[in-house]
């Protein structure tokens, strides 16, 4: 847990700095806030919280964003997960770029207490549209992630990416991204992790939100399942 606050700190950190170096003037982004509470024979608590924000010049990108999920039901926990992380993305010409990233995840319901990640590789812009963007990555990365119960375990994976972005209507955006993670350590095993959002915009600011959230781990403890899916609905503000 010190290890995932501190993490916590130096992003932080980082995003404080790059404010300041623009005075947030080229930031872009928006929060999506959920929640429910229900009483009486069925007694639950759910909330969840995710920010997607980036900075954007003709020579790089900068981008950050963070998911929570807290869920109780009949006073006992149901999920409890919080994801992080930013990348920065260099053009070296009009279509090719490097990227460097790091992640930091926590999923109780599936033992793992702190994930930590960081790699780096190349990527081209396959579509640069104001309408449409369409990215693909490739690169390596190296994981540390401390389990709950059980060893810690660190893996060096491959990266295999893409993201894209939609405009489809004036007041209709979708975004999603696809990264698949093979292990270059043990055969057939992979991670997937998937996330899209549709924000709907009511007005200036204010939005309504739908996110679908995937993950995926060949390799996983007893009794934890490979698959795990989140789906979301919210108020969305625009930062």
């Amino acid at each position: 847990m010190q290890r995932y606050v501190t993490s916590l700190l130096i992003l932080a950190s980082a995003f404080n700095l790059a404010y300041a170096e623009d005075n947030a003037k080229l930031w872009q982004g928006n929060a999506a806030l959920s929640f429910s509470r229900s009483v009486g024979n069925t007694s639950g608590t759910t909330y969840s919280l995710s920010v997607d924000e980036a900075r954007t010049t003709d020579e790089n990108k900068l981008s950050a964003y963070a998911s929570a999920l807290y869920g109780k039901s009949q006073g006992v926990v149901s999920a409890d997960k919080t994801r992080l992380g930013s990348r920065y993305d260099h053009n070296l010409n009009p279509q090719l770029f490097g990227f460097g990233q790091l992640e930091f995840e926590q999923d109780r319901m599936a033992n793992l207490d702190l994930r930590t990640g960081l790699g780096a590789g190349f990527g081209y812009h396959l579509i640069k549209e104001d309408s449409v963007t369409l990215d693909i990555f490739a690169g390596l990365s190296h994981n540390r992630s401390d389990l709950m119960t059980g060893n810690t375990v660190s893996n060096r994976e491959v990266i295999l990416a893409e993201e894209s972005t939609h405009t489809l209507t004036e007041n209709t955006r979708f975004k999603q991204k696809l990264s698949y993670y093979p292990s270059t350590q043990t055969s057939g095993e992979y991670r997937t992790v998937f996330d899209s959002s549709l924000v709907i915009s009511l007005n200036s600011t204010m939005g309504l939100s739908i996110s679908l959230q995937n993950k995926y781990n060949s390799n996983v403890g007893n009794g934890v399942k490979h698959s795990d899916s989140v789906l979301l609905t919210g108020i969305n503000i625009k930062l």
